[in-house]
């Protein structure tokens, strides 16, 4: 998936972008997303001019959107499951086996939050051209 960024700070070789909501309106997932006015960084390994207020068209490939969502959300509530599982194994207590199904969830976001970490660079989106003039 492409989409236009705007580039709001550039720190060295880090670059800060943000798109506008407007370029969001024909997105399926545009519902779901919470970058809609955020900031977040983007990588640039052609070593394309770029300055802070530029537009430039980043990639984003659907296969590693599908698995960040899937790791971001859908992991998580996977892990629900096993949770639920260990409670209903140690207790008979709903309270117990609510609790073991939360921390279930709770550990998938941080499985899922170090996964991310470690792997910053594989899933944040590259910068594949300058946008010039008003397309």
């Amino acid at each position: 998936m492409k989409q236009t960024v705007t580039i709001e700070k550039k720190e060295g070789d880090r670059l800060v972008a943000g798109c506008d909501k407007s370029l969001c309106e024909g997105c399926k997932a545009s519902f779901f997303c919470t970058s809609k006015k955020a900031s977040f960084d983007v990588l640039n390994p052609d070593n394309i001019p770029l300055e802070k207020g530029d537009q430039a068209i980043i990639d984003m490939p659907p296969r590693k959107t599908l698995f960040t969502v899937f790791m971001s959300l859908g992991f998580p509530l996977i892990m629900f499951i096993p949770g639920y599982a260990i409670g209903s194994a140690i207790s008979d207590s709903q309270g117990i086996q609510l609790l073991t199904s939360l921390l279930g969830v709770g550990t998938g976001f941080i499985i899922s939050a170090v996964f991310f970490r470690k792997n910053k660079k594989k899933y944040t989106p590259v910068i594949i051209k300058k946008k010039e003039g008003l397309d």
